[in-house]
């Protein structure tokens, strides 16, 4: 009888994952998009979608229309790349982060008129985002290409 050749890919374990499927500290989900008007419709759907697998229902409204106003706001600073969006769930909040490919600008005039137009840009933002309660920032991307990182945390109180 021939040995059976190993595995070089690893099977899932029979016990199943750490967590049960739908368990809201297991969410973590990211997606590039176009830079295009049509790039918040998308990420609306697909915000509700996982918020939804997660049974994270009640941050539904908030973090929908935060991905889209982030989302809208990078095209207008970058509307011929890629932009990130990314959503993960720690610490009973929400994360919200959309990288896009917009650079930071060295001479510190242009750098604080490029963010005080990003910032005119959020307005309906940051209100959204300080009356659920939550915080949110914008800064240079960690990620290699450089660009721009904005991200809202919103709280989830499941018993409040």
């Amino acid at each position: 009888m021939p040995t059976p050749y190993p595995s070089v890919c690893p099977a899932a374990p029979d016990s199943g994952p750490a967590e049960p499927p739908g368990t809201a500290h297991a969410l973590s989900c990211s997606m590039t998009l176009p830079a295009s008007p049509r790039a918040a419709g998308i990420a609306r759907q697909a915000v509700r979608a996982a918020l939804h697998a997660y049974a994270l229902d009640p941050l539904e409204p908030t973090a929908v229309q935060a991905a889209s106003e982030l989302l809208g706001s990078a095209w207008r600073m970058d509307p011929y790349g890629e932009l990130y969006l990314s959503l993960r769930y720690r610490d009973d909040a929400l994360r919200v982060i959309v990288y896009d490919g917009h650079p930071t600008h060295t001479h510190p005039r242009l750098a604080a008129l490029c963010e005080a137009r990003r910032r005119s840009t959020l307005r309906v933002f940051t209100a959204l985002v300080r009356d659920h309660g939550g915080h949110w920032g914008l800064g240079p991307s960690r990620e290699p290409g450089g660009g721009t990182r904005t991200w809202a945390t919103l709280p989830h109180r499941p018993n409040g």
